[in-house]
């Protein structure tokens, strides 16, 4: 792992060589890209540093020696625009005591520590302000607290580093024991959670209860950020985990510190991993979708530090992914500027593949779990309710539904992370009314539940108010084991309203030039023919409205619905927020519709399958046993909702089930009917 993680970095050079610029103001210094005291032009500096100074200590290359005085000229610069020292930046302003900055100072530093002694001594001296002057910025300041919306579990981590690196590097310092306490402090409260306050387990000298102060996870060890339930802030316990590599560099013990409750969210985090080695964003996603860096970094540090074959699985999943698409560019690069939305996406991958490089020379290779292995042992339904999801997990795909933050629900054939867009509209669309906004969707009531303890499945069902509240959306998703997900819903207005077009049941589709993971194309059946939809294109936008009732997308999603009626495919073929998606709504009205209040003006049932059966499976069947109560058969079971607020009792096929409000009941369907 070691030596591929080495070849990635060698890799980069030519990109890197390519955006190095000598420094005017001060002899001997260059700067990557950007000279400004921000964090797009401060952390990429800093990162590229860290890299050089690994790939030069290391390389064994023949241009050894000038890689490390790129690097020494990177660290200079860095150093001296630090507000612990002189000059200013581009920009006018020196960087320092700002929000993010004991990061970008770490990796400063260590690039300097990893050279040190093929630095001058000025810019040694300039280099040890830049680190204490941010180790000492949190001797005496309380951790952040936050859990909802806005976790400050990566604040807090962050945080931690410069003080971590300030007592690794200068031991016989008069501040480095306070520094180690306080790297221990933040990182015991970076992944905090409420039953610390009462924990007497003792840790690195003291209770958990004596060092954690905050709460900045769920009860589930789920988090949230940017407002939403975010895999790629679970891993956030990567920069604590860094820590570790540095106390082992100073030849220390790791802090135990450093792992509060990383397995525990390790745990989860790994349910939300793809075998493409890029994670389902149950909530939504707004960074680009094919984050293989997090589940690579968590997976790595955590396969090396805890011996744990399942992170050691992702790490080489995301892996194998990034040298696919790092194939693609003769610079290095891994990624097309149209792919992402962080703009030194390339800068963070250059610090990942150091740190892991480092790490694996440390730890060695955890040897993986098989795949197979690995996907029997994630296999089945899980609901997070404090998160606010609930997944379901097989050979066959990963769906899941979100009410929390929003509400939508996913389908991932096979798992495919470049074949679903994780769009927050998802499943339960858009529906648009003459004067009113489509709000994102509002849940009032909601039951979920897991239908098979050992063989997965969930049913979820609740009322989504829509369009400022003045539509009703009652929504069923019901992933079944062994058979197809379904959807059911019932539209009804709530007040006189002119529906302009809904769209809904809808699937939203990758359809990226991205070889070889991606190719550009998706092949469209449906009961009007077949027709490749490109990607990627220079040609206006398409929508195909079709008659039918079945639509089939590459053989991998086959959907079909009931009663009869339209659905729609919106063809994009130009990127817009990091990604190339084309939406399949499955139920598709167009308007303008009068609609007087207390109406119901749709209600519908589709059957989304996943596997070989798909393309020969029969039409469900929508069935009425009297409101509230929707049902529809498919694929040998029949599935009721209760869309009602009163508790109903139904008998079919010899089986009586209870239906509370909003709730789900599956039954087999005889064969002989």
């Amino acid at each position: 792992m070691a030596r591929r993680y080495l070849a990635l970095l060698e890799g980069y050079l030519p990109y890197i060589r390519s955006n190095l610029r000598d420094w005017p103001r001060l002899s001997g210094s260059k700067y990557h890209k950007r000279d400004g005291s921000q964090e797009h032009a401060v952390r990429q500096n800093a990162t590229v540093a860290y890299g050089l100074a690994v790939l030069g200590r290391y390389g064994r290359r023949a241009d050894s020696e000038e890689i490390i005085r790129d690097c020494a000229s990177l660290v200079r610069y860095l150093s001296a625009t630090h507000r612990a020292n002189q000059l200013a930046t581009g920009d006018g302003k020196q960087w320092g005591d700002q929000w993010q900055s004991a990061h970008w100072a770490a990796y400063a530093g260590k690039a300097a520590w990893l050279i040190w002694d093929r630095l001058d001594d000025n810019t040694r001296q300039m280099a040890a302000r830049m680190v204490i002057h941010e180790a000492d910025r949190f001797n005496e300041r309380p951790p952040d607290d936050g859990e909802w919306k806005d976790t400050k579990a990566e604040e807090n981590a962050w945080n931690s580093q410069a003080p971590a690196l300030a007592t690794c590097m200068f031991p016989h310092h008069p501040r480095a024991a306070l520094w180690d306490e306080r790297a221990r402090l933040y990182m015991m409260n970076s992944f905090s959670v409420r039953a610390d306050h009462r924990d007497t387990t003792e840790v690195d000298g003291r209770p958990v209860k004596d060092w954690v102060t905050t709460v900045c996870l769920h009860d589930d060890f789920t988090l949230e950020n940017h407002a939403r339930v975010h895999p790629d802030y679970m891993g956030a316990g990567t920069l604590q985990l860094r820590n570790g590599l540095v106390y082992l560099s100073a030849a220390r013990d790791i802090p135990r510190s450093c792992f509060h409750h990383i397995p525990d969210v390790l745990q989860v985090f790994k349910l939300l991993v793809s075998p493409q080695g890029s994670s389902f964003y149950v909530n939504g996603q707004d960074w680009w979708p094919h984050r293989h860096d997090v589940p690579l970094a968590f997976g790595g540090f955590a396969g090396a530090f805890l011996h744990d074959a399942d992170a050691a699985r992702m790490e080489q999943d995301a892996l194998e992914s990034l040298e696919k698409l790092h194939s693609r560019f003769p610079d290095g690069r891994a990624f097309h500027p149209r792919e992402y939305n962080y703009p030194n996406v390339e800068e963070e991958l250059i610090a990942r593949y150091s740190e892991l490089y480092l790490t694996h020379c440390f730890c060695g290779d955890t040897p993986p779990t098989p795949r197979a292995e690995f996907d029997r042992r994630l296999r089945g339904a899980r609901i997070f309710e404090a998160g606010g999801f609930v997944i379901d997990r097989s050979a066959e795909r990963f769906a899941s539904f979100a009410w929390v933050n929003g509400a939508m629900g996913l389908v991932y054939p096979r798992g495919d992370t470049y074949f679903t867009s994780p769009d927050t509209s998802s499943l339960l669309g858009k529906i648009t009314i003459r004067n009113a906004t489509d709000s994102v969707p509002q849940v009032t009531t909601r039951t979920a539940r897991v239908l098979d303890p050992e063989q997965g499945g969930f049913a979820v069902a609740g009322r989504f108010l829509r369009c400022e509240g003045k539509v009703a959306q009652d929504a069923a998703m019901v992933s079944l084991p062994s058979g197809p997900v379904l959807y059911i819903e019932r539209l009804t207005a709530l007040e006189d309203v002119t529906l302009e077009e809904a769209a809904t049941g809808t699937f939203v589709i990758l359809n990226e030039d991205a070889p070889p993971l991606a190719c550009n194309r998706r092949i469209l059946t449906t009961a009007e023919g077949t027709r490749q939809v490109s990607g990627l294109a220079d040609i206006p936008d398409e929508t195909f409205v079709i008659a039918a009732t079945f639509a089939d997308v590459d053989g991998k999603l086959v959907v079909r619905t009931a009663p009869a009626g339209q659905m729609r495919y919106l063809a994009r073929h130009a990127y817009r927020s990091s990604r190339l998606d084309q939406e399949l709504a499955s139920f598709y009205t167009p308007g303008p519709v009068s609609i007087p209040a207390g109406r119901t003006f749709s209600e519908r049932a589709l059957a989304a399958f996943t596997s070989c059966e798909g393309p020969e499976a029969p039409q469900p069947v929508l069935r009425r046993f009297g409101s509230p109560l929707v049902a529809v058969e498919a694929a040998g079971r029949l599935v009721a909702v209760n869309f009602g607020h009163s508790t109903v009792t139904l008998s079919l096929f010899g089986e009586q089930k209870t239906l509370e409000p909003f709730g789900v009941a599956v039954w087999m369907v005889p064969q002989a009917l």
